[in-house]
């Protein structure tokens, strides 16, 4: 499902359900994500959704999105959201994941280094 401003995109792996919501999280976004996870989910697994690509939240759309939610027929307890924005969407009893960033480590041989950890061989 997708706008102009906003896109929701789904894809099942292992059991699960992966729901992608990126642009503005806007009331319209919010009822897409309702009507999805209310026609998708199939009483078992758990449901992931990616924040990262929200540029910006709504405030009446999260507070929709919190109330609206306890009408649909999934536990809040299968209900993950990936990303700091998932602390202004998600309703109370579902978990929130915060993954930490990897810092690339400089192979040292270069100067003003961009090469992405590659490794010079003796000889070269």
């Amino acid at each position: 499902m997708s706008s102009a401003v906003y896109s929701v995109d789904l894809r099942h792996s292992n059991g699960n359900m992966h729901v992608g919501v990126s642009g503005e999280f806007n009331r319209s976004a919010a009822e897409a994500v309702l009507e999805l996870l209310q026609s998708a989910y199939t009483g078992s697994g758990r449901i992931f959704i990616d924040t990262a690509n929200i540029r910006h939240i709504a405030e009446s759309a999260a507070d929709y999105f919190k109330s609206a939610f306890g009408r649909t027929n999934v536990p809040t307890a299968c209900l993950f959201f990936k990303g700091e924005k998932g602390r202004e969407i998600g309703p109370n009893g579902s978990k929130l994941i915060i993954l930490k960033t990897r810092e690339k480590k400089c192979c040292g041989n270069c100067k003003n280094c961009s090469c992405k950890n590659h490794t010079l061989h003796k000889g070269e």
